[in-house]
């Protein structure tokens, strides 16, 4: 019975498949052999794309030209790139909690990709212990 009711599902959803698939147009498909009688056995090729610059001078005053013409060999040849963009926090940097032993098993259970590293040390937890604050030195007359 449960066959049945598998091969069912499986025609059931082939059929909706092929329902659901567009149909070709008969124009077109009229419409090739048709310019292909005609002589025109190559399609028309798609232009190439064009990377040149063209003259740099179009793109920069003559005082910046005149500028990096003279200057040094390694200044013309260094490109310098530099990105303004915030650092984003990453789940892969964020300690674990720990204390309780049920903490850190609840914390895999809501981040399951993450959930290998509480088998690993937590190289981003806080050092463990006192603070490295001392508190400053009390002056007291007495005991």
């Amino acid at each position: 019975m449960n066959r049945g009711i598998l091969i069912a599902g499986a025609l059931l959803v082939c059929t909706a498949t092929q329902a659901a698939e567009p149909t070709r147009p008969a124009a077109a498909a009229v419409a090739a052999p048709a310019r292909l009688a005609a002589g025109n056995d190559a399609e028309p090729l798609p232009r190439k794309l064009d990377l040149r610059v063209g003259d740099v001078r179009k793109y920069m005053t003559p005082e910046e030209f005149r500028a990096l013409l003279a200057g040094r060999e390694e200044e013309r040849n260094t490109v310098l790139v530099q990105a303004n963009v915030p650092l984003l926090p990453v789940k892969s940097e964020q300690p674990i909690p720990s204390g309780m032993p049920l903490l850190p098993l609840w914390w895999a259970v809501t981040n399951p990709t993450q959930s290998w590293r509480i088998l690993l040390p937590d190289l981003n937890a806080p050092p463990p212990g006192p603070p490295d604050k001392v508190p400053p030195p009390i002056f007291r007359w007495g005991p």
